[in-house]
């Protein structure tokens, strides 16, 4: 059973020092850091937490995009297991038509496996930000994984992914520099196993994607969102599963409309 929370509109509050650690808390904050600045959505979910649920399955298939689904094949040619992911940070940004997919992913990864099936695969490593990388194809926008210790590692685009590991290392600019963007996901995370934020530009592709109904109505989106920011989320799981949504305003007196 779904239900569906929907708070119309907030304003981005000002947070407190001296929060408790929260769930996924370090490789969000790694996300903020390094992903492009012109990241449109983040989201965050812990596979570990989830795969415990007995509607796991349903689950999986519901919140599992065509895209996401593309990415969990390329890894598992790689040799990393979607048993072996137990956190998610995903970031999109604009490619022309399409969305990029990228991000981190936390649980248990062995450099060696990855070398042996790439060497099977004859798929040499390459240098990424000072780490080895493995890429599905030669091209800029080639699919690849770099294993950054044997807890974390990253994946997206060849372009992509060196551009998150430059910034990594001390260069460039990062979606963490955007403060009300910075702000908006630290209100939204939280102890839910899957929590994320669209920006302005992204809240109509959120609802056409989460709530497939929407496409077949019929409205002015950019109108229909004008006095909005961003749109935050979270999926509470259980033998319910409960959807919240928080529309967060450019200004008080879009609130108050």
């Amino acid at each position: 059973m779904k239900s569906l929370r929907f708070v119309i509109c907030v304003v981005v509050l000002a947070l407190g020092a001296g929060v408790a650690p929260l769930l996924g808390q370090d490789l969000v904050l790694k996300a903020l850091s390094s992903f492009p600045a012109d990241t449109i959505r983040i989201e965050y979910s812990s596979p570990a937490t989830l795969r415990k649920l007995p509607n796991y399955a349903s689950l999986r298939e519901h919140y599992t995009g065509p895209r996401l689904k593309e990415l969990v094949a390329s890894m598992a040619e790689l040799g990393v297991a979607e048993t072996d992911v137990d956190e998610l940070v995903l970031g999109w940004n604009s490619d022309g038509k399409d969305l990029n997919l990228y991000g981190f992913a936390g649980g248990h990864f062995r450099p060696d496996a990855l070398n042996q099936r790439a060497a099977e695969r004859n798929l040499p490593p390459q240098q990424i930000g000072g780490k080895n990388g493995y890429c599905l194809g030669a091209g800029l926008e080639s699919e690849c994984v770099v294993v950054l210790s044997s807890t974390e590692g990253a994946f997206g685009t060849l372009v992509t992914l060196s551009q998150i590991m430059q910034t990594l290392n001390g260069g460039g600019a990062s979606i963490g520099s955007n403060d009300h963007f910075a702000g908006v996901v630290k209100q939204e995370q939280g102890g839910a196993p899957i929590w994320g934020v669209a920006s302005a530009s992204a809240v109509a592709s959120w609802f056409k994607g989460w709530m497939p109904r929407q496409s077949a109505v019929e409205l002015d989106w950019q109108k229909v969102f004008q006095g909005v920011d961003a749109l935050g989320y979270k999926v509470h799981t259980g033998s319910d599963v409960q959807l919240d949504l928080e529309m967060y305003c450019k200004t008080g007196e879009d609130a108050g409309s």
